[in-house]
């Protein structure tokens, strides 16, 4: 493939124009289609901000089946932050390819392999349930019919939503598997899709699976030429790749609970539901085979002082957290035995216990004369043990202060059911060494791609976050703009007297929203996808407009009240509906058209101040002398500002409002580096009292 094949696919008049209905020429479309092109003709990195409508997936999808056609195995792995993008890929962009190429290659999803059922262990979990084994309504036994009917055992293609003890039960786990010498190995689900990704060309996958393979092969020494979690592979496309620093530091956090501990230790010894009944203890399924009959109530003494020493240590957490009104605390060697000093003498009695417990297990093991049949329960039984011995080595890390690494140290609190937990982490300070050595400086062709890159720094925020560049190989940046006709379709508005945002006033914010949201959406007459940066303060204003708003017959919608798939659905259904989110909301949301008119963001992202990895990234930043706000605060809060920003413009017909309701941005000297980042709009001056005028004359 060359640059007149790439010019005669994308040009005006080109291929592609006759098989995408509506088909649009757009001059960087097939630029980006070119600079794909150029990383997959020699080893490179290439870094891409693509607008809203630029085309990007066909822009890396063309050169990525054309190499494909020429060449099997000259293998693409795509990886995405969103199944709706994965989706898009398989079920949209790569059938409309195919057609205009005239031919196919094999394409295949990648996904974790928890997601699939494992059939060895979905019999012996059907085995060990001491009621209503045979129980086809049972939980257990509605998973036993569809693994019998799947074609794929994947999780997602089940009907139901299995409970989470009972799925981990009996999916797939490297940890279990028993290989060439399982009994179900020719039927096994993970197995037929490792074959089935070892003959696909092109791999979609999502960035966790592809930070788990990368990882793998760093730590095994293995190149990207072997099989590993994914099959051998040379070019690589990243998609929503703002999110890659994120979503590396959430796979490299190692944590620790007594919610944690004891689902560990209930696969050894406790019941678990299975919806029809209560399988068997796994040490009572291996007692009459242990020469040793004594170590079995040692074994269950031991249970017990770990559970109370671990709900100790938990309560006594949780107790001091919320004794300062806290959920998290980043701890630093200055404060860490401070905070830690209640619970030092039980966590070392429970480390202790720990270590003594799984001692036993372990001769209890060894101690088990078992059949074949049996002996995968062994082997379950050695697997759980060394898994707790992992969880409480992350424990001991975490005690230790005095060998502390730069890594970050933070507590934090989550709810399990209506119980709450202290959860120890342990996060890295900085992913950019791991995804440089692991990742960008070992694949040939590397594309990063998404909407919000640069932050008119030269990807520098970007980059630097996620250890770019590598010194093997050329690092090109290329920035295409929206073709989308802003400045006549989308109107940017920031009432310039809005009140200040701060800790003293808080009430008087919050009313503010609500006075101001109020106007807003019954001047769109609903159509809004209202943001925020609290969950705290978004309850508040949902609980005090949504009656008032209910009664001009507007559809109010809030994140939590259902899954985010379903909760977009509905609101995309209803095109006068109104949606209060925060977070994830702020990007991925795809409504086009009517269904979305209005964009509120309700306060300029920035991070909460007590958000501990951010902390600590700050604190480092500040203490090499450089500014915290302006390296880390500004340029985080400005891409997710873009992000959010980015949800009203999804078609070329798209026409509404983005209505910023924090004066700081213009108020405050950075707010010109945030509007500067956004696509240029009609923006007119904006009063308070002038917004509900504004919306009303634009939208009608």
């Amino acid at each position: 493939m060359d640059r007149d094949d790439v010019v005669g696919i994308f040009d005006e008049n080109g291929l592609l124009s006759n098989f995408v209905e509506n088909f649009e020429f757009r001059e960087d479309q097939m630029n980006m289609a070119l600079d794909v092109l150029s990383a997959y003709q020699r080893p490179s990195v290439v870094a891409i901000e693509a607008g809203t409508g630029i085309g990007k997936s066909f822009s890396y999808l063309v050169p990525a089946l054309e190499f494909a056609f020429a060449d099997s195995e000259d293998r693409t792995v795509i990886a995405t932050s969103t199944i709706n993008l994965q989706k898009q890929l398989l079920e949209k962009d790569l059938p409309v390819l195919f057609e205009m190429f005239g031919k196919r290659c094999n394409v295949a999803i990648a996904v974790g392999r928890s997601n699939y059922i494992c059939l060895r262990r979905l019999e012996e979990a059907v085995r060990a349930t001491a009621l209503f084994a045979e129980d086809e309504q049972s939980e257990l036994g509605k998973l036993r019919a569809f693994a019998h009917e799947s074609s794929t055992g994947l999780r997602s293609d089940y009907s139901g939503r299995p409970d989470a003890a009972v799925w981990a039960s009996i999916c797939s786990d490297s940890d279990f598997c028993q290989g060439g010498k399982c009994p179900f190995f020719s039927k096994c689900f993970y197995f037929k899709s490792k074959r089935t990704l070892s003959d696909a060309s092109i791999i979609i996958c999502n960035h966790h699976l592809l930070f788990v393979d990368s990882n793998s092969r760093y730590e095994s020494s293995l190149d990207y030429s072997e099989d590993c979690i994914l099959p051998p592979f040379s070019r690589l496309v990243i998609d929503e790749a703002h999110n890659i620093e994120r979503h590396a530091t959430d796979l490299f956090t190692s944590e620790f609970s007594a919610w944690i501990l004891s689902r560990q230790m209930n696969f050894i010894h406790g019941y678990r539901s299975t919806g029809g009944g209560r399988t068997v203890k796994l040490l009572d399924e291996l007692l009459p085979y242990c020469s040793d009959k004594e170590l079995y109530e040692k074994i269950l003494d031991f249970f017990t002082v770990v559970i109370s020493n671990a709900d100790t240590v938990n309560m006594a957490l949780v107790n001091r957290l919320e004794y300062a009104k806290i959920t998290r605390i980043l701890l630093t060697r200055s404060n860490a035995s401070k905070v830690l000093s209640d619970i030092e003498s039980v966590a070392t009695m429970l480390l202790d216990n720990i270590r003594r417990l799984t001692g036993l297990l372990s001769s209890f093991a060894l101690k088990v004369m078992t059949d074949e049949q049996m002996k995968g329960r062994v082997d379950e039984l050695n697997v759980h043990i060394r898994r707790i011995t992992d969880i409480a080595a992350v424990l001991e890390s975490f005690m230790n202060v005095a060998k502390w690494t730069e890594d970050v140290h933070f507590l934090e609190i989550e709810k399990r059911g209506n119980v709450k937990f202290a959860v120890f982490k342990i996060a890295p300070l900085e992913v950019s060494g791991i995804l440089n050595n692991a990742l960008f400086s070992k694949i040939d062709s590397v594309v990063c791609t998404s909407a919000t890159l640069d932050l008119n720094d030269g990807f520098s925020y970007w980059s630097t976050s996620i250890g770019l560049p590598v010194t093997e190989k050329p690092f090109i940046r290329k920035t295409y703009r929206s073709p989308f006709d802003y400045k006549n379709r989308l109107m940017l508005l920031t009432p310039y007297d809005a009140p200040d945002f701060n800790k003293d006033n808080q009430q008087e914010y919050a009313d503010y929203l609500c006075t101001q949201i109020y106007s807003a959406v019954s001047s769109s007459g609903g159509g809004s996808l209202i943001l925020f940066t609290s969950i705290k303060l978004m309850d508040y204003v949902y609980s005090n407009l949504c009656p008032s708003l209910s009664a001009l017959d507007l559809t109010c919608m809030k994140q939590g009240d259902m899954d985010r798939f379903a909760l977009l659905e509905k609101f995309k259904e209803d095109t006068d509906s109104v949606l209060f989110a925060t977070d994830s909301f702020w990007e991925g949301v795809d409504a086009p058209g009517n269904t979305l008119r209005l964009v509120i963001i309700t306060k300029l992202p920035f991070r909460m101040p007590d958000e501990p990895i951010y902390r600590a990234r700050y604190s480092k930043l500040e203490t090499e002398g450089r500014s915290g706000f302006y390296c880390l605060s500004l340029p985080d809060a400005t891409m997710r500002l873009k992000q959010g920003f980015g949800r009203l413009m999804r078609h070329t017909t798209d026409k509404g409002i983005v209505l910023i309701l924090d004066s700081r941005i213009v108020k405050k000297s950075y707010g010109a580096i945030m509007l500067n980042s956004l696509p240029e709009s009609y923006y007119p001056e904006t009063s308070v009292n002038s917004v509900a005028t504004k919306i009303e004359s634009f939208l009608f």
